[in-house]
């Protein structure tokens, strides 16, 4: 039993480091499209476009990703997913144009869309329900972590060499990642256990009541608005902070470290508030989060001083966070576990053309406002608004048993 503990926290930490190089490599863009676009001569069109090609491959192979987990396992699936992603990082540094650089954020973007699924996976193989949502937040943590160190990383590295450096580093980084993580995990025989009370379906079944759940479209749509919000920032934040309050690029990039920081705290915080408070009651949690973030994203975009700027970044990313985390618990608790992988996927990538569409679309509203970011940080208001008003009507869940009957 001991042996079996300990691995298990093994494999959700190596999961945790994936993950942290994994948004290293998804949110590289973010910074060094500002010295691409002067290279390439790049409107803020383009740019939004460039940057939402990662989502769209993203988007486009989360539910193929989700089916092979569930039918394959975690572990050969999630290795080779950090290979992709990786190579694709590594591709990003050789382009020569700016379709060229779209390609290979492209491929990135399909292999890091099999994580989230996978994940939830490895963490059903692994723990039992009363820990699956601390679990969850570990691995959820990586993305704190990986905005943290990316912004002085990333900065640091474009800053002693060049952005075509930083991608090629990056990447030869996660394909050793890849090689550990494969050797890490069980194979499938090992995690293969029966789940009682479960029936057994056919897969044509199992994706038709999936399809059928009015919970699986409330969850997505929840998402999909949040990503608007938390891309629409991640995306465009750099060239703000840079462009409009005048910061230097490593200024920019050591500030930049607070809000993720705090959120790595606030993802911990969360899964345990989930398991221990929020049981049956997610939905509750994702307005309160929505509703705060909100508030803070104005606050910010009105603020003259950079520092309470930043104050106020930090405080509205530690509660989407609480979002972020919620909506994946719902999924691991109220599907069945023999459907995980597929129910993450599914919501993920409907939610996942949110994250497509916030770049491009904050792209647009600078374009058409000539460069007006407080009307582009209104949108963005708005969405975290609507987030809300959808996690309402969120089903009252009074036992796990109603939700798998009614998947």
């Amino acid at each position: 039993m001991f042996a079996k503990i300990q691995r298990r926290h093994v494999i959700i930490g190596m999961l945790f480091l994936c993950w942290v190089i994994g948004f290293l490599d998804k949110t590289a863009i973010n910074i060094a499209i500002i010295p691409i676009s002067e290279e390439f001569g790049i409107t803020p069109e383009h740019q939004g476009m460039i940057i939402s090609a990662f989502f769209l491959a993203y988007s486009m192979t989360q539910l193929i990703g989700g089916y092979l987990v569930d039918r394959l396992g975690s572990r050969r699936v999630l290795s080779s997913a950090v290979a992709v992603w990786s190579l694709g990082t590594v591709a990003c540094g050789f382009v020569g144009s700016a379709f060229g650089l779209a390609a290979a954020r492209a491929v990135t973007g399909a292999g890091e869309a099999v994580f989230p699924a996978g994940g939830s996976v490895a963490i059903t193989e692994n723990f039992e329900k009363s820990k699956m949502a601390r679990a969850k937040s570990v691995l959820q943590s990586g993305a704190s972590v990986g905005f943290a160190l990316g912004s002085v990383i990333i900065t640091g590295l474009i800053a002693w060499h060049s952005w075509r450096m930083m991608f090629i580093v990056l990447g030869i980084v996660g394909v050793v990642m890849s090689i550990a993580l494969y050797c890490i995990m069980p194979p499938r025989s090992e995690t293969l256990v029966a789940k009682s009370g479960e029936a057994k379906v056919s897969e044509k079944q199992r994706i038709k009541t999936l399809l059928k759940n009015t919970l699986t479209w409330k969850i997505a749509s929840c998402y999909f608005f949040t990503n608007i919000v938390f891309w629409g920032l991640q995306s465009w934040l750099p060239s703000y902070w840079v462009k409009v309050k005048g910061m230097s690029m490593m200024e920019m990039g050591v500030y930049s470290m607070i809000p993720p920081t705090m959120g790595f705290i606030s993802f911990l915080t969360c899964g345990w508030l989930l398991d221990r408070f929020f049981h049956q009651k997610e939905k509750y949690l994702i307005c309160i989060g929505a509703t705060v973030a909100a508030i803070f994203i104005y606050l910010m975009a009105n603020a003259e001083s950079i520092p309470l700027a930043f104050a106020y970044l930090t405080v509205s990313n530690v509660f989407l966070n609480a979002i972020s985390i919620s909506v994946f618990t719902t999924i691991m608790k109220h599907f069945p576990s023999n459907s995980v992988g597929t129910a993450t996927g599914l919501i993920n990538s409907l939610a996942q053309l949110g994250s497509f569409a916030s770049p491009m679309l904050i792209g647009w509203v600078l374009a058409a406002t000539g460069q007006n970011y407080g009307i582009a940080f209104s949108v963005i208001v708005a969405c975290a608004l609507v987030v809300v008003a959808i996690a309402m009507t969120f089903p009252a869940i009074h036992a796990k048993k109603n939700t798998e009957q009614a998947v």
